[in-house]
């Protein structure tokens, strides 16, 4: 029986054998999808970020201890960039057949390759978007750290490709959380007062209370859900809790890395302290939600899981106490003595406690599969 794929054929009303697609044919859409996609990204992201004020080339806080807040700038053209890779070979990964071994591998190079080349129409449209945007000379804004942040961009998106390309988790986890931070952008830029906001930070709410302070928590409440969320996807099927926590930490390590390639104002703005505290909130809930995954599957283990769940939601709840403090304490959020200690404790201990309950676990299926015959 021929089990050939038929469609009917609209004009002569019979159905006709449709021949698949060659796997050369289909291995090629991928790239090209990939590189079409990436600099669309690359070219649409400065752009709608110059129209929507996002990016508000003339920002510029007055008061004595100035920071320049358009310095923030070169941090959203690095994470641009970064994003227009990682994103657009996510896309292209969609239209090439999954294949393992060699395939996968050469397969990965080719997506990562054609994003990275069509992201690089990026780097003359953010400077073409500086020129446009004439940004004063007190600023420190000029063409040449434009298109530096560009290029670091685009190497830093590069690699972490590489990783996404290998991880469903980490690709999902970036793309949600560079989906989120867009709207934090562009929810942020309504209430600026003029301008421009720090990466993953809502500004313009400091004279409304409550608001300021749901302001000041909401972005990394999201951003820990979000990471929470793929690391116990990853793990509620008995996937490594190792694996699935670091898997979630990509979106999070993209943003701080984009501060601390492109540089960074470091006065009342506050944005490198958030980007450290994300960094800290979302390794607690990465961890937390790695071992929620694992909860009622084989691999569980009574005692260190519910210690990693504890110690994370302790640290989330420090840091975020911490996080939303005035600059002028100090450093978020090590500003306190006591919830400083606790963010610490966490951060030093959570990244190893995933490895050691894989450990444990796998000793465990070992014990339960051998059974020495007297």
């Amino acid at each position: 029986m021929d089990r050939r794929p038929v469609e009917i054929d609209p004009v002569m009303g019979c159905a006709v054998i449709v021949r698949p697609m060659p796997r050369v044919a289909r291995l090629s859409i991928g790239p090209m999808l990939a590189a079409g996609c990436s600099a669309l990204l690359a070219v649409g992201q400065p752009w709608l970020g110059s129209r929507t004020r996002v990016l508000d080339w003339h920002a510029c806080f007055c008061d004595p201890g100035g920071d320049q807040s358009s310095l923030f700038i070169t941090t959203f053209i690095t994470w641009f960039q970064i994003m227009a890779v990682l994103v657009g070979a996510m896309v292209g990964r969609l239209a090439v057949p999954r294949s393992p071994g060699p395939g996968r591998a050469a397969t990965t190079v080719a997506l990562t390759l054609a994003a990275a080349v069509g992201a690089l129409v990026g780097i003359p449209v953010a400077v073409r978007e500086v020129a446009i945007g004439r940004p004063p000379p007190y600023t420190g804004l000029t063409v040449a750290s434009v298109r530096e942040a560009a290029v670091v961009g685009l190497a830093l998106g590069t690699v972490a490709t590489f990783g996404a390309l290998w991880s469903a988790r980490a690709a999902v986890g970036a793309t949600l959380s560079w989906a989120w931070l867009w709207l934090v952008g562009l929810a942020s830029t309504s209430h600026s007062g003029g301008y421009t906001a720090a990466l993953g930070m809502l500004y313009g709410y400091s004279g409304q209370g409550s608001v300021a302070l749901l302001a000041d928590i909401v972005p990394l409440a999201v951003m820990a859900a979000i990471t929470a969320g793929t690391a116990w996807w990853g793990t509620r099927r008995g996937g490594p809790r190792f694996a699935g926590m670091y898997a979630a930490m990509l979106g999070p390590s993209l943003v701080l890395a984009a501060y601390l390639s492109s540089g960074f104002p470091n006065d009342n703005t506050g944005g490198i302290q958030n980007a450290f505290a994300l960094m800290l909130i979302t390794m607690m809930a990465a961890a937390g939600g790695a071992a929620a995954g694992s909860w009622r599957g084989p691999c569980r283990h009574r005692f260190l899981d519910p210690l990693i769940i504890i110690l994370a939601i302790a640290g989330i709840l420090s840091a975020a106490g911490v996080g939303v403090a005035p600059v002028e304490f100090g450093p978020a959020p090590f500003s306190n003595p006591v919830t400083g200690t606790l963010v610490v404790a966490a951060l030093l201990t959570l990244p190893f406690l995933p490895g050691v309950v894989d450990s444990a676990a796998a000793s465990r299926r070992e014990q339960a599969t051998y059974s020495p015959h007297p």
